[in-house]
């Protein structure tokens, strides 16, 4: 998709004014996300705008707004932003708490004057942290979330150079926005937002939080049962990634390499023990097989064989590969500083009201005159009166029913739990009970256990249906049409519906059809070359990103159409994929354009981006060391330890770890923080799981679960003043719920034996 020029807005937010305060990455990529969706995006900048305009992925994180220059350390600039904000539906802003209010664009001021407002904070630490005060930078806040954590082959951290935490702020900002605005919608009362980027980091470890105190259930992802699931290295030295998590995928696989006699071999390993020898004869077996042919000979027998398999690829060849393209995964925009651009594709896909990217990224002060003009002229001032209506959550009165597997989708049906949504989990009576990722992602949810594959299982599908708002899947198209249950075909039984897809590829392309999981989306879309290096083993993430941000992007997607329905009375059809996501994580390298050259860090020796900005080896651990500028590294040098501190970047790199080697942690943090420079201890999981700031802040929860017992999991991490999240009922039992849902969908006891004499329906039994 080429935008040359600006777009009329058709999306959900079509008449939403953003008033965008943010800089670097976080504010601005939720800005960005807005105004696919249709807002009308102003950016505010300083005098000399923001400091990521020397970043090329600035003409992303700022496409499709208009700029005005304000300097708000006047009272005339003050002013204007006030002006500004008493006409806005948005705010949002990235500054440490109480930056904002001395510029007087805090919430309590502006808010004054337009009750109805939206205000979006994203510091780096929340206001209740210990850490309130030290600045968010990316790699100060990723070192203490575990992001940094060492790989197989190393006992060094390793320094992963994606902004995650700044993407998964944006992205829980943009969830939780969605939603005030969807609560807004029915109460016409504005709030108060906050999320920050070190708890937005929470939501993307996920399933690493969960601690079982009472039970050590199998590792569904261990091997052998993740046997096939593996990167191995093919004829051309390039790499194909597998995955064979349920034993639906050893049949194709084996089809694919032309081993049917191994089929039932394979298929008996699933779901018991199996010692180190047989699991390193087939390692040594599937490393020989796949020797025997190219990286793209396997891919494509593999999808002939509807099995599940891609490519390790780079960056670059994802950039121009047929799929990404067709599914506008890839967008082309026309920017005025770098001509014909690749960048990320909208997010999100509304069927009924589809977002575009509304256009470049503006030029610095490019639309001062024109807005200034409308914060003085009259018209549009906000005026949303409070309704009388109490609701407790956003989605307070919505019923879904969340029809997902694994992470993604189900992560998507705890979301709107967590806004207030009540939530039906229908599960598989057939499926493997992952307990670690069940409590992760299906907490606040009831359990009902329904073949669909039968006709009467079916027909309760449609019975529920009926007083449903939105259902929730994440299987491919023909799976759904298989089973009856397309969008079509809700469609016709309930018109307003609201149906939410997620899937791997997303659902426009040739890749459309074809399976896949995490590892995959990392595979094609260049993460795992970057994490392991081009002359190295491909490597995954820390924790499963796409799963989690494709999920919260469904919830997005969810907010957003809810919001229409809320306007027009209409449902729709609403899709994201990890793909998608993939292209968000990696938003500062994906992108091209004439003359671009890739410089990025890559591959396990990696420490981070220079001697100012990376991991170095304090007397008692590692801690990440930052120099935002050169008015930081002033005062800096002015300290003892580092006197006379000058050379090369290799040269820099080896005094400042000889000196960080001299003190603990903490003594750096007291010493250097003053100085602008920020230094911060790099932590692993397992030095928080029990930090009491962390379980005060409600970031980790601990509670007793049907069947099993204490279990350590994610809690909240967004804070809405007016409709706050909520974690919901502990994670049921497959099927806890079936008997309970059925009788309130009108069964009589009678119909309810009947369903499960006929296998339609399971009832958990304790």
């Amino acid at each position: 998709m080429t935008t040359p020029e600006p777009t009329q807005a058709q999306g959900a937010l079509r008449g939403v004014q953003v008033l965008d305060f943010g800089q670097y990455i976080p504010g601005p990529l939720l800005g960005m996300l807005l105004s696919d969706q249709g807002a009308d995006v102003i950016k505010v900048e300083r005098p000399g705008g923001d400091p990521a305009r020397s970043e090329p992925a600035f003409a992303t994180w700022n496409r499709g707004k208009r700029s005005v220059v304000i300097d708000l350390k006047t009272p005339a600039g003050q002013a204007s932003a006030q002006a500004l904000a008493k006409k806005a539906d948005i705010v949002i802003e990235n500054y440490r708490p109480g930056v904002a209010d001395r510029l007087g664009i805090g919430h309590e001021t502006l808010s004054k004057d337009n009750p109805g407002l939206l205000y979006v904070s994203i510091p780096g630490f929340g206001e209740d942290s210990p850490h309130r005060n030290e600045r968010g930078w990316e790699g100060i806040v990723s070192a203490t979330t575990g992001t940094y954590q060492p790989y197989d082959e190393t006992k060094e951290p390793l320094f992963l150079p994606l902004p995650t935490a700044s993407t998964f702020a944006a992205i829980v900002s943009s969830v939780s926005v969605t939603m005030a605005l969807v609560a807004r919608d029915r109460t016409g009362k504005g709030q108060r937002i906050e999320v920050p980027m070190h708890s937005a980091m929470f939501s993307a470890i996920g399933r690493h939080l969960v601690k079982l105190y009472d039970i050590d259930p199998p590792d569904l992802f261990a091997w052998p049962r993740n046997i096939m699931a593996h990167q191995y290295q093919c004829a051309d030295g390039r790499y194909i990634q597998s995955q064979g998590m349920y034993q639906v995928f050893v049949g194709s696989l084996m089809t694919a390499a032309g081993r049917p006699e191994w089929i039932e071999e394979l298929e008996n390993l699933y779901g018991v023990e199996v010692s180190q020898e047989t699991i390193a004869l087939w390692k040594d077996r599937f490393e020989k097989m796949f020797l025997e042919r190219t990286a793209k000979e396997w891919e494509d027998d593999i999808a002939a064989a509807r099995g599940v398999g891609t490519v390790c690829k780079t960056i670059d060849e994802w950039l121009v590969h047929p799929h990404a393209l067709e599914s506008n995964m890839v967008s082309e925009i026309d920017d005025a500083r770098y001509g014909r651009m690749k960048q990320p594709g909208v997010q999100v896909r509304l069927r009924g009201t589809p977002g575009a990217i509304q256009g470049r990224a503006p030029i610095l002060g490019e639309h001062t005159a024109e807005i200034l003009a409308e914060a003085n002229a009259p018209g549009r001032a906000v005026t949303f009166q409070d309704s009388g209506e109490n609701i407790m959550g956003a989605l307070e009165g919505i019923r879904v029913l969340d029809l997902c597997i694994v992470l993604a989708g189900p992560t998507c049906g705890r979301t709107l739990g967590e806004f207030g949504a009540e939530v039906i989990k229908i599960d598989d009576p057939s499926r493997p009970y992952d307990i670690a990722g069940n409590t992760d992602v299906n907490r606040g949810k009831r359990s009902i256990n329904i073949n669909l594959k039968t006709p009467e299982g079916l027909a309760v599908f449609y019975k529920l249906l009926e007083t449903t708002d939105v259902v929730v899947e994440n299987s491919r198209a023909s799976t759904l049409a298989r089973l009856g249950i397309s969008y079509d075909e809700m469609k016709k039984r309930k018109p307003n519906i609201i149906h939410a897809s997620l899937n791997a590829f997303g659902y426009d392309g040739p890749w459309a059809e074809r399976p896949g999981w995490e590892q995959l989306a990392q595979a094609t879309s260049g993460i795992q070359v970057r994490r392991g290096g081009r002359d190295g083993t491909p490597k995954l993430l820390p924790y499963p990103m796409n799963d989690y941000g494709t999920g919260l992007m469904g919830a997005y997607a969810v907010a957003l159409a809810v919001h229409e329905r809320n306007r027009t009375g209409e449902g729709q059809t609403v899709n994201s994929g990890l793909a998608l996501t993939a292209g968000l994580l990696q938003s500062p390298y994906f992108l091209d354009y004439e003359g671009h050259k890739r410089d990025e860090p890559e591959g396990l020796g990696v420490r981070g981006f220079s001697a100012k900005s990376r991991l170095y080896e304090a007397a008692d651990g590692w801690i990440f060391f930052h120099c935002p500028n050169d008015e930081a590294w002033g005062k800096l040098v002015e300290l003892s330890d580092f006197e006379d501190m000058t050379g090369d970047d290799d040269t820099l790199t080896e005094s400042l770890a000889a000196v960080l080697a001299g003190k603990p942690r903490a003594d750096w943090e007291k010493l250097i923080n003053p100085t602008g420079v920020s230094v911060m201890a790099n932590r692993m999981v397992a030095d928080f799981q029990y930090d009491a700031d962390i379980r005060k802040a409600g970031l980790i929860v601990s509670r007793d679960h049907p069947g099993y017992g204490q279990a350590d999991h994610l809690g909240n991490v967004a804070k809405l003043s007016e409709t706050p999240m909520r974690i919901g009922r502990p994670t049921p039992l497959l099927g806890a719920e079936t008997d309970e849902i059925l009788s309130e969908a009108g069964y009589t006891a009678e119909q309810i034996e009947s369903l499960k004499l006929a296998g339609a329906v399971v009832q958990h039994v304790a």
